[in-house]
């Protein structure tokens, strides 16, 4: 009979709190259909930068901007490595958007995904230059606009130019001869 009682008494301790708090938790708010719509124009390409890219850090930099009526914006980073957060939020801070028929200012999410390839010579990866790609406009889970932008750079890596093999040549008219210079 304990046991039975103690089983109810556990069942009702741990039931109507959960019931309570399922009453009490906010519903996300729905975004009224005349508040308007947020619309990138001009996207400030975001920079890779030589640190990051010699430490071979990547992943995603999430940006979440306020614009408001009148285009002015206010950004801020939800998550992203510490060493890629400020070019992605550079970049969100001067890239232009566009807010149509809005009566309160409304949210944007730039998703910035930087990215290493290893298509060429790593040794060269400094000077090969960087690749961005903007997709066009989608939704995110919770129905705001967004855009995904993907920053790719090519790998790099410490090399020793001494190492480097070169293949020395000699002139045609010095081959019979014994002193001569050879050219690189």
């Amino acid at each position: 009979m304990k046991y039975t009682a103690r089983r109810a008494l556990l069942f009702v301790a741990i039931a109507v709190p959960v019931c309570s708090l399922a009453q009490q938790t906010p519903r996300p708010v729905q975004p009224d259909a005349t508040k308007g719509e947020v619309v990138l124009s001009s996207l400030s390409k975001p920079t890779f930068s030589p640190l990051a890219r010699q430490a071979n850090v990547e992943g995603e930099v999430i940006v979440d901007v306020t614009v408001r009526q009148d285009g002015s914006t206010e950004a801020t980073v939800v998550k992203g490595h510490p060493l890629l957060k400020q070019a992605a939020l550079d970049s969100a801070r001067q890239s232009r958007f566009e807010c149509r028929a809005c009566s309160a200012p409304l949210s944007y999410t730039l998703v910035c995904a930087f990215k290493r390839t290893s298509e060429g010579n790593c040794c060269n990866g400094m000077g090969t230059p960087v690749k961005v790609e903007q997709e066009p406009q989608s939704f995110d889970e919770r129905g705001r606009p967004q855009t995904l932008v993907t920053i790719s750079a090519e790998k790099i890596c410490l090399c020793d130019p001494s190492f480097t093999v070169t293949k020395k040549v000699r002139s045609l008219k010095c081959l019979y001869l014994w002193k001569c210079s050879t050219q690189g």
